[in-house]
């Protein structure tokens, strides 16, 4: 008797029509046949999916029967799965039960594949499952330099002897052609293995096929060392205009390149740390933290900005007696503190971006403080202004005593917050980085908490001499 095919199930994107109602349905089909024991039509319809499909399927699956779908998967899926998905969501899939099966995956992956899944997973994970590869010292000694290019480095290059020719070249590239996927760029090395030069490819589109390697070689190729921070790698990529970047050892032999996607990562990690550092968070933070890492990364910056507040408390304490006088100046605190903060994060950030782009120096700041401090009067003004309108026109429903008198303190007292948060804003994460100190680290807890002293200060101050 000729055995059914089972009827064909399928995952649909997330933003298609009636796609939430759809998958579900199929996950609870998915279910149904693990329940049944039914591996090999499970997996035959699964391996034919996208992995990002399979993986949002096991998101759907209750975590004991993922699991047991998880074991059923042959390890070759169980390969496209890990090396294609986004690292973000790979956690996922990492219970303490299917340890030994990610263990043995990592073993069959490249040195190269290797370093960037070690390096997306959580470093207490992966120093599990590190020793299942057969270059576990090499790993090991890549996550512990994971913010340096040896980190983000690629270990294969196109390798060109500076004794060949333009034909030799070609002619070695297409013996090699299953073995090489991008070239970025062609490295020239002389005898010893020492980095010279380097060729594009329109050299050897231009050049006939006897020209010497040696004639057209450009000498001047962009080097670091696999010590080199990768924020310096990226700001020199930028300096040079350039996407692809040789590294070498201390003998200037070509150890690896970091091309185009290596640069896209160090970019995208380099701004999830500055963005964690303006949240008040340390940037060895990730959302795989324990407790007691969580305690231990934020618990410092916590304390740092319960200093700012305590300072900013007994500014207040200090007015007291005007705020006997005239309780209705408590009102308007968090105006001015909300008020001064915004306007020192939207500077600071400004200023980050600069940074950044490697498109500003020490010499641009007083032209920039300017700049910034023409703008925060014109945004101070608007917006105190508006809360003086706001306060004439409350007079009229609420009794407020002299609301005109009000009205100028509040608004005085914002033109002067956000004209000092601008200018601390600007030119901080100018005189970090002078010092050799992270920019992002102007902003956040300091920029707040520094903020709010000097804006409660010049608030009573202002109070003082206008209302009182």
């Amino acid at each position: 008797m000729q055995q059914t095919a089972a009827p064909s199930i399928r995952w649909l994107p997330m933003d298609a029509a009636g796609a939430a109602e759809a998958n579900r349905e199929t996950a609870q089909r998915i279910e149904a046949m693990l329940d049944a024991g039914a591996r090999k039509q499970v997996v035959g319809q699964l391996e034919r999916w996208k992995p990002a499909s399979v993986l949002e399927c096991f998101v759907e699956l209750r975590s004991k029967r993922a699991r047991k779908l998880l074991k059923w998967m042959s390890d070759e899926f169980s390969l496209r799965l890990l090396s294609e998905i986004d690292p973000t969501f790979k956690g996922v899939l990492f219970a303490e039960e299917t340890r030994a099966k990610f263990a043995k995956v990592l073993g069959k992956l490249d040195r190269d594949r290797a370093v960037r899944f070690v390096l997306a997973l959580p470093p207490h994970y992966a120093e599990l499952i590190v020793d299942a590869h057969p270059d576990a010292a090499f790993l090991r000694e890549v996550m512990a330099n994971a913010d340096t290019a040896q980190g983000a480095m690629r270990r294969g290059a196109v390798i060109v002897r500076e004794s060949g020719t333009i034909g030799d070249v070609i002619a070695d590239i297409r013996t090699r052609e299953k073995q090489i996927e991008k070239i970025d760029s062609l490295y020239v090395v002389d005898r010893d293995g020492r980095l010279t030069g380097y060729l594009k490819l329109r050299d050897l589109i231009l050049n006939p096929a006897e020209t010497p390697v040696a004639q057209v070689a450009r000498r001047d190729p962009l080097t670091v060392t696999r010590e080199t921070d990768r924020e310096e790698v990226l700001r020199l990529a930028k300096k040079r205009k350039e996407n692809v970047i040789a590294v070498i050892d201390d003998d200037s032999r070509l150890v690896g390149v970091i091309a185009p996607k290596e640069l896209a990562e160090i970019a995208r990690r380099e701004a999830e740390e500055d963005m964690l550092l303006m949240g008040g968070v340390s940037p060895d933070s990730t959302g795989y933290d324990t407790p007691a890492q969580m305690m231990r990364r934020r618990l410092p910056w916590l304390a740092a900005g319960l200093v700012g507040s305590t300072i900013a408390a007994t500014v207040i304490g200090a007015f007291e007696d005007a705020l006997t006088a005239a309780a209705i100046l408590a009102s308007f605190i968090p105006v001015v503190m909300a008020t001064a903060g915004n306007a020192g994060m939207q500077a600071a950030s400004v200023s980050l971006q600069a940074l950044a782009r490697d498109s500003s120096r020490m010499r641009d700041l007083p032209a920039r403080v300017l700049r910034e401090l023409k703008g925060a009067l014109l945004n101070g003004g608007s917006i105190g202004a508006a809360v003086g309108v706001l306060i004439v026109a409350g007079s009229l429903v609420v009794p407020i005593d002299r609301p005109g008198w009000l009205a100028l303190t509040v608004a005085a007292s914002l033109v002067a917050v956000v004209t000092l948060a601008s200018f601390m804003g600007t030119a901080m994460p100018f005189l970090l980085k002078a010092l050799g100190r992270d920019p992002a680290a102007a902003t956040g807890i300091f920029i707040l908490g520094s903020n709010d002293v000097f804006g409660v200060l010049i608030y009573f101050s202002v109070a003082s001499i206008l209302y009182l």
